[in-house]
């Protein structure tokens, strides 16, 4: 009986109540999907008794009583004798679908529907990929073979698993095959269930089930009277009595269950699973033109009948088929025919090329051998039909393999070069499916050979889809066989590949995010969306690929296509946005500047991943930014380690397509303290630190300067200047021209000057134009010679003042006498006329006002092409604001500073006088806890501020959870002590200030026990409540004991744990954490004027009105290259070469590691194992030939005696005859 469904009964509900009831999968199928009934009986056996009928079958195999009783008596005259499904049964609502739950298996449900043998493809189609949300395979796997229980020898059916379930991965197949768990079904189930267990895959496998429902065992318990379906059907497997039925195969994953109104019938689903399978091969794997059809092979494994007329079916169609050899039945009779028949190549003219076809020549007449197999596979009826049959299979060679396990052991292989031998020549065809497959190990063998040649530009197609579906090895063999990537790149195709995006991608999502904010139109994404992105992420201005000056117009046929000279940098970046991290790695490797890309993705991801909130994604962002800012380092040490001089030229190095940033700037804008805290970068920030100063001036040195003054203590690196012997003598001093230049920090090098080092062969010198030129002491006509006299002694003073360590020590004194005159003016002349002190105060304020207000100016830089419109200067300043304001300490002084104008501006007033000492006393407060900034200069107490900073965070979290203890004890306390209280501002102040105070010991016991003065009476502590009597003291004093146990010992020892924790976290970055507090302090103090607040004024001065003259910050600029054109093309190279020699040791670090080397002997033991298999069945071979030669021996002893005895001498010479083949018999034996 049908089993209930979980469903309320649909019957005793309305129409609208029951759809609404239903899943949309439900209502789907109800209406599109049916099934048969009987509508009329005729009886199978001549005599039916109508009366009883219990033991009267129809001609549709059930019994008069399982019909419907009305229609099949009014349907069945007396005369009706014969019977036919398509006429004598109706269509109805199918009443067996939902998901199968196999009683004993583990708890996958799989999906199964009942539907009529005529249903249209359209609507299965439709039901399988958007109904059951099935994707689209790669390949399509129709297996056939012997549906009945046969024995598939160990080592063949361990071959199959294996190479089902590798076809299966490595191409997201789908296996259509009977569904019944008999046969060679249960083997492919089987092989399924093994890919399941194995090492977890993305790709979806899909083993289709297509049976005939009257033949599925208890398919009773599959349908549902109800029309609901069910969800789900619990299905249970058990032994077969009935010839013809067999139970569901519980390893599938789908199942069509082809109804045609019979029982116990075979052979309903053959039509309708040749007509789906070729409607399947009539779609393609995607929505792409670039797409190809789906591919469809059979593989015949044993085989009868049925499965000749498969295969026949196969062959016409132009469908490869693979013959298992040595499976038994048809496959082992076919591969005998395919192996003996002669071969003939024909040669055939399609499409005007030339195609070369191999086809099988075998005889007419049937040889007696495989007639006799013949009869035993296929049986002795039709003998010439099956010959013809049978011939015509394995005529056209190309569309027949046979595979041979004892050959090799990858029967996946044998299916893939199948489809490709069925498709040689069409090779770009080949191309595509061993690109839908991911099988490059195909691609390699088979197709890119070296006898073929590809035209310019043939892979285009080929390599964009490779990129589009992350096709990363095919990507890597499209570029070594000689792809073009600077061709194959042009604006509309980078264009497309971003609009490949999903529409719920982390991409898409931003790109919205910011199409809405700019106002902008239309859903493609664009080039102007890309570097609005990107300068979000990490504030570095990427150019357009459109607009970059790397872009150059060439002609392709009448078209006109922008192609980039950076053609790799521009996919490293689409992968990176897409987070396609392999695919990045290789382009990176394939690019140019390493280690700036590296940063930039590093940089990129980490800021991708602030902006989601699926845990998963974020980790695997940030785990690619740090595998990104491993390859930086790794790079930046191989370059360090190899010249130290080239990789400081490296780190400062500009790059036009990031606005002319560098690897340090790059580095600070993706917050990566690791590669900034590296010796190469360090080295360098340390000599800009010291300026011209020499290293060897210790710290005491310096300390002491200032006040002793450093011209007579401090040391200065010497200079040299070049002669040219010429008649003027004209003298050339590089080093002292390039310091008369100051810019921006990153377009400064301290290799401009040339120290007194005598190993030296080469010197960077500073021509008019700015340009480095390389000069040298062999050169012919110049001499290099030591500055000395007056220009060395005014370089000496111009050097130790203008150093940055230097003008960070003037500024930190100066500023410790501005605090001591603005604490005297605070304690001692603070009145109402305004004195000398706070004269002094004021121009000090008003410089530092000016400094701030230089580095809001300074904050970024301005190009040459920028426009200077009313939108460009709001969008300027907003960029600048957003830029200065990322610096806490700038906050401070912000703050500061307007604090102190409003304690200016109450000062002046005599009645907020008061007032004013409070604003500049909390104003002074601030400026002293400004100099925690100078302690960053130190390694000691430098992360030591970190760790304040973040405690402070800490501080705010646990107040947030200490303050529902204090309200809850304070007002419940005070509630139970001090009821029917007035409600006034002492009574919030006297609530809050217990609890608060409680937390430091100060437990108010006087107020919980009560005074003598205390009194109950209302008139009295009405007017003065603190000699109100407490009530209920006990109960108080009880809360009072549990929320200092809580309070005192409990949350601040977490308080003190959330410090440890951020201290432990701090302590072991410490090194990481200074040397990047160190880069932001030499970068404030490197652009500084060199004298320190209130002297600078002037120079501030002398700025703002060149500021004025050049319309904005252009004059602080220095927009002309520090290398020439030679010198960076010489870095790029080198740096180029650094970061191949790198990735190569790392290939070869991983090809050495512990899991290669794991992976590599499991591989081996896996090869020995099949040996040891194959050894085995050799063994057992020869064990049968032996005893096979045994009993051989015994029949010729037998024969021989029994000559004997006879005597007769005709038998004697027939033995003689025979003695060549038993010594040739015994020399095999002995041999074995």
């Amino acid at each position: 009986m049908a089993r209930a469904s979980r469903f309320m009964d649909p019957t005793s509900i309305g129409p609208s109540e029951e759809e609404f009831a239903q899943s949309p999968e439900s209502r789907w199928i109800r209406k599109k999907i049916k099934m048969r009934e009987c509508a009329r009986f005729v009886a199978a056996n001549p005599k039916p008794d109508f009366t009883t009928g219990k033991d009267t079958l129809c001609f549709c195999g059930l019994p008069f009583y399982k019909h419907s009783r009305i229609s099949a008596i009014a349907n069945s005259p007396p005369s009706a004798v014969t019977w036919s499904w398509k006429r004598d049964t109706k269509l109805l609502p199918t009443d067996a679908f939902g998901e199968i739950d196999f009683v004993g298996y583990e708890d996958i449900q799989r999906k199964y529907v009942r539907m009529d043998a005529e249903t249209k493809m359209s609507d299965v189609l439709h039901l399988l990929l958007e109904v059951w949300g099935m994707k689209r395979p790669n390949l399509l796997i129709s297996v056939s073979g012997g549906a009945k229980n046969f024995r598939l020898k160990s080592k063949l059916k361990d071959v199959f698993r294996r190479g089902m379930v590798k076809a299966s991965r490595s191409t997201g197949a789908w296996i259509v095959t009977g569904g019944v768990n008999s046969g060679v079904m249960r083997y492919v189930g089987e092989a399924m269930r093994d890919y399941y267990l194995t090492a977890a895959s993305t790709v979806p496998v899909v083993a289709l089930g297509i049976t005939t429902w009257g033949c599925v065992k208890n398919r009773e318990d599959l349908q549902d009277d109800f029309g609901s379906g069910l969800w789900p059907a619990t299905y249970t497997m058990t032994p077969t009595t009935e010839v013809n039925e067999n139970c569901l195969d519980p390893n599938h994953t789908h199942f069509l269950l082809v109804d045609n109104g019979t029982n116990n019938q075979p052979g309903a689903e053959i039509k309708f699973r040749v007509e789906l399978e070729q409607q399947i091969a009539n779609i393609k794997t995607g929505n792409s033109k670039d797409d190809v059809f789906i591919p469809m092979i059979r593989l015949l494994i044993e085989g009868d009948v049925e499965s000749l007329e498969s295969v026949q079916e196969s062959i016409r169609s132009g469908i490869p088929i693979i013959i298992v050899k040595w499976s038994g039945g048809l496959a082992d009779l076919l591969a005998y025919i395919y192996d003996s028949a002669k071969v003939e190549h024909v040669v055939k003219k399609y499409l005007g090329a030339t195609r070369t076809r191999s086809h099988s020549v075998t005889e007419n007449a049937m040889p007696d051998k495989l007639r006799r197999a013949i009869e035993k596979t296929l049986g002795s009826e039709n003998l010439e039909k099956h010959w013809r049959a049978l011939r015509e299979c394995v005529y056209d060679r190309e569309l027949v393999t046979v595979f041979d396990y004892h050959s090799t052991l990858e029967i996946d292989v044998a299916i893939l070069k199948g489809l490709l031998k069925a498709n040689k020549d069409q090779v770009f065809d080949q191309l595509k499916l061993a690109l839908a497959w991911n099988r490059v190990d195909i691609a390699k063998s088979e197709i890119f050979t070296e006898d073929k040649i590809w035209p310019p530009g043939s892979l285009h197609e080929i390599l964009y889809s490779a990129i589009k579906q992350d096709r990363v090895d095919f990507v890597d063999l499209l570029l070594d066989c000689g792809t073009s990537i600077i061709d194959f790149l042009t604006t509309e195709r980078l264009l497309m590949l971003y609009n490949t995006v999903s529409d719920h991608s982390l991409l898409k999502d931003l790109i919205c995010r910011l199409k809405r904010k700019h106002h902008s139109a239309g859903r493609d994404i664009t080039h102007k969306d890309i570097k609005r992105l990107i300068k979000m992420l990490i504030d570095i201005n990427v150019e357009p690929y459109a607009t970059r000056p790397a872009n150059r117009s060439i002609q392709v046929g009448s078209n006109r296509k922008k192609e980039s000279k950076l053609p790799f940098e521009d996919l490293f970046l689409w992968s990176v946005l897409m987070n396609r991290q392999d695919m990045a790695k290789l382009f990176w490797k394939q690019g140019k500047d390493a280690t700036a890309y590296a940063l930039l993705a590093f940089g990129i991801l980490n800021a991708m991943a602030t902006k989601t909130e699926d845990t998963e994604l974020r980790n695997s962002l940030i785990r690619n930014a740090e595998e990104f800012g491993d390859l930086a380092m790794g790079v930046l040490n191989e370059c360090f380690e190899a010249d130290e001089k080239k990789t400081n030229l490296l780190l400062i190095r500009r790059h036009e397509q990031f606005g002319d940033a560098n690897c340090l700037k790059l580095a600070i804008k993706s917050d990566n303290k690791q590669f900034i805290s590296h010796p190469a970068c360090q080295d360098f920030f340390r000599n800009v630190w010291m300026g011209n100063l020499a290293l060897e001036n210790g710290t005491f040195r310096l300390l002491i300067s200032p006040i002793f003054l450093g011209i007579f203590l401090l040391k200065v690196k010497e200079v040299y200047y070049n002669i040219k012997e010429t008649p003027d003598s004209q003298i050339s001093l590089t080093s002292d021209k390039c310091n008369l230049r100051r810019g921006t920090l990153e377009r400064q090098i301290n290799l401009k000057r040339s120290t007194s080092d005598t190993k030296e062969n080469t010197l960077y010198g500073c021509p008019k134009d700015g340009t480095l030129k390389h000069t040298s002491e062999s050169m012919d006509g110049i001499k290099k010679k030591k500055l000395q006299g007056l220009l060395w002694q005014l370089h000496r003073i111009r050097s130790i003042y203008t150093a940055p360590v230097m003008i960070f020590a003037h500024s930190v004194i100066a500023y410790f006498i501005f605090l001591a005159i603005f604490s005297y003016m605070l304690l001692v002349e603070f009145s109402e006329e305004m004195g000398t002190c706070e004269l002094i105060i004021f121009i000090w304020i008003l410089t530092l006002m000016i400094e701030e207000m230089r580095q809001f100016c300074s904050t970024s830089q301005v190009r040459k092409d920028e426009e200077f419109t009313r939108v460009a200067l709001w969008q300027k300043f907003l960029k600048k604001k957003k830029e200065y304001w990322s610096d806490s300490w700038n906050k401070v002084d912000v703050l500061t500073i307007s604090l102190f104008i409003l304690a200016a501006i109450l000062r002046f007033c005599p009645s907020t006088i008061t007032a004013a000492r409070i604003a500049y006393s909390f104003c002074l407060m601030s400026f002293f806890f400004r100099i925690l900034h100078v302690f960053t200069v130190h390694k000691e107490l430098g992360p030591k501020i970190i760790m304040i900073r973040r405690m402070m965070i800490d501080l705010v979290f646990f107040l947030i959870i200490l303050m529902v203890f204090v309200l809850s004890y304070s007002i419940a306390t005070y509630a139970i002590m001090f009821p029917n209280s007035v409600f006034s501002y002492s009574l919030v102040r006297q609530i809050l200030r217990k609890g608060y105070w409680t937390l430091y010991g100060e437990l108010f016991l006087e107020e919980y026990e009560g005074g003598e003065e205390c009194t109950h009476n209302a008139t009295i502590y009405i007017n003065r409540p603190e000699r109100r009597c407490p009530e209920e003291r006990n109960v108080g004093t009880l809360l009072m004991a549990f929320y200092v146990l809580f309070a005192n010992v409990l949350l601040l020892n977490i308080l003190i744990a959330m410090f440890s924790n951020t201290f432990q976290k701090v302590q072991e970055n410490t090194d990481r954490l200074w040397h990047y507090m160190r880069c932001s302090l030499i970068y404030e103090f490197y652009n500084k004027p060199f004298l320190p607040a209130p002297l600078s004024l002037p120079i501030y001065v002398f700025l703002m009105i060149k500021w004025v003259l050049n319309r904005g910050c252009r004059v602080c600029l220095d927009l002309s290259p520090d290398l020439s054109e030679a010198q960076d093309r010489e870095i790029m190279q080198w740096e180029n070469v650094i970061a191949d020699a790198y990735t190569q040791r790392m290939k070869r670090d991983r090809e050495n590691s512990m899991e290669t080397k794991v992976f590599e002997i499991s591989e081996r033991l896996e090869n020995i194992t099949g040996r040891m298999r194959e050894i085995q069945s050799s063994k057992d071979i020869i064990q049968h030939l032996n005893r096979w030669l045994d009993s051989l021996d015994d029949k010729i002893s037998r024969i021989l005696k029994d000559a004997r005895k006879e005597n007769n001498s005709k038998a004697l010479v027939d033995i003689k005859r025979k003695k060549p083949i038993l010594s040739t018999v015994a020399l095999r034996r002995s041999s074995y």
